[in-house]
C-alpha cells in the first residue's frame, strides 16, 4: 500500500528521502503489502504501463518540481500525457497540480464590431524588412478599403499555421480575409505547447529531437496535398460564415498556382515578377536585402484592391 506518492522527473535528486523508490520492479510488492509506505518515483522509474496502478493505489499524490511547464521530448511526451491524465482522474488526492495552459492563443484578437480586414501569411505579410508598419501591403489595403485591419502574420510561417489562425479567429459575416499564400517548404513545430513555424533551412538547424520529418517530406506530394487541403478548409469556412476570402499567392512557383488557377477568389501575385533560378525577384527589397520593399508592397496593395473591386463588380466595398 502506498501512503504518500511523490512524483518528479527522473533527474530529481531525492537525497536522503524518507521514502522508498517506487519502480517497475517493486510496484506490485509495495501495493500488495499490508503496511503503507511513502514512495517517490518518476515515469521513467515506473514505466508507462504502471502509471495508472501507482496513482490509483496511492492515498495522496504530491508533485515535486513537476508542473504544466515540464519540457517533454519526442520520446516521453506520451508518458507525461499519461501521467497528467491520471492526475486529472485523481484530482481529489493530488497536491501541487494545475494544468491551465491556454491552447487558443492567436497572433492578434479582434477589437471592434465593425467589418474587419484580416491579412494572413508569412514574412511578406508581416512586413519584414520594412522601415514602417504602415508600408505593409495589408496596412495600405486597409486604408484603400477604409477598413480596420488585423494582421495575422508571422515570419517563416507555414500554410498550415495560417490556416489554423484563420479557422480559430473571430471572423464574422462581412469581414474580408486576404491570405498571402507562401510556399510549402515550411512546417510548424511545438515546444512547451507553443507552435513555431520554421522554413526548411530553420528546420535543419533544430535539435534532432524536433526533426520529426525526413527532409524528403519538404516539397513532396504529401506536403503539397496537405497545404491544398488546408486552403480548401479555409475557403469552405469563410464561405459558410459569410466572410469574403481572397487567396493571394506571393511566393509559390510550383503547385499552388496550378491547383487554384480557376478559383474566382485566387490571384497570383508572382506572375508579373521575374524568376531567378528558384527565387522571385521583387521590384525592390527591404532593409534586409531579402524581403520585398515598400514599392513591392505598394504594388501588392494596388493589385489586391483592384482584384477585390472586380470581384464585387466595381461596387464600393
Amino acid at each position: 500500500m502506498i501512503n504518500k506518492l511523490y512524483i518528479s522527473t527522473v533527474e530529481h535528486n531525492w537525497g536522503k528521502a524518507d521514502s522508498t523508490l517506487l519502480d517497475h520492479h517493486n510496484i506490485d510488492t509495495i501495493i500488495n503489502q499490508s503496511v503503507g509506505v511513502d514512495c517517490h518515483t518518476s515515469i521513467e522509474d515506473i514505466f508507462y504501463e504502471n502509471i495508472h496502478k501507482a496513482c490509483d493505489n496511492a492515498q495522496e499524490i504530491i508533485l515535486v518540481g513537476l508542473d504544466e511547464n515540464i519540457q517533454t521530448t519526442n520520446v516521453n511526451n506520451s508518458s507525461y500525457g499519461r501521467l497528467f491524465n491520471e492526475l486529472v482522474r485523481n484530482k481529489h488526492k493530488v497536491r501541487n497540480f494545475e494544468f491551465n495552459k491556454n491552447f487558443n492563443q492567436l497572433q492578434r484578437n479582434r477589437q471592434v464590431d465593425d467589418a474587419v480586414l484580416w491579412n494572413v501569411g508569412c514574412s511578406l505579410t508581416a512586413g519584414v524588412g520594412l522601415k514602417s508598419d504602415q508600408e505593409r501591403w495589408g496596412a495600405l489595403l486597409g486604408n484603400k478599403l477604409d477598413m480596420p485591419e488585423i494582421n495575422l502574420a508571422q515570419g517563416g510561417s507555414s500554410i498550415c499555421w495560417s490556416a489554423d489562425q484563420i479557422l480559430r479567429a473571430d471572423i464574422r459575416p462581412g469581414d474580408i480575409v486576404v491570405w498571402g499564400l507562401t510556399n510549402g517548404l515550411r512546417v510548424k513545430v511545438s515546444k512547451n505547447w507553443e507552435f513555431n513555424s520554421v522554413t526548411i533551412k530553420g528546420y535543419t538547424s533544430l535539435n534532432k529531437e524536433y526533426q520529426y520529418w525526413n527532409l524528403d517530406y519538404f516539397g513532396s506530394q504529401t506536403e503539397t496535398l496537405n497545404s491544398v487541403h488546408n486552403i480548401l478548409q479555409v475557403n469552405n469556412f469563410c464561405k459558410k460564415i459569410g466572410a469574403k476570402l481572397y487567396l493571394a499567392n506571393m511566393l509559390d512557383i510550383t503547385w499552388i498556382g496550378v491547383v487554384f488557377q480557376n478559383f474566382k477568389n485566387f490571384i497570383d501575385l508572382t506572375y508579373d515578377l521575374q524568376i531567378d533560378k528558384n527565387h522571385i525577384q521583387f521590384i525592390d527589397v527591404g532593409s534586409d536585402n531579402i524581403h520585398p520593399g515598400p514599392l513591392q508592397h505598394q504594388q501588392y496593395s494596388e493589385k489586391l484592391y483592384n482584384f477585390i473591386k472586380e470581384n464585387n463588380h466595381g461596387q464600393t466595398i
